[in-house]
């Protein structure tokens, strides 16, 4: 399974990150980080007044690997 895994600052400056599964994987790294940059822009998610994609500070792609053992 892929996913997104980005990284972002709220309006307080505290960390917390963000997963989104099944990426597109045509997109490059400018464009992600476009998309993202966009999420913050819209202001959509607060939570007691805090917003909390104010801004992006890092992503990846993350693959997990799952074995099945019976």
């Amino acid at each position: 399974m892929l996913k997104l895994s980005a990284a972002f600052e709220n309006s307080l400056g505290t960390s917390h990150r963000w997963s989104f599964s099944d990426p597109n994987q045509n997109l490059t790294a400018p464009e992600v980080r476009e998309q993202l940059e966009k999420l913050c822009e819209l202001e959509l998610f607060s939570k007691e007044g805090v917003q909390l994609f104010k801004q992006v500070t890092s992503a990846k792609l993350v693959e997990t690997i799952e074995t099945e053992l019976f």
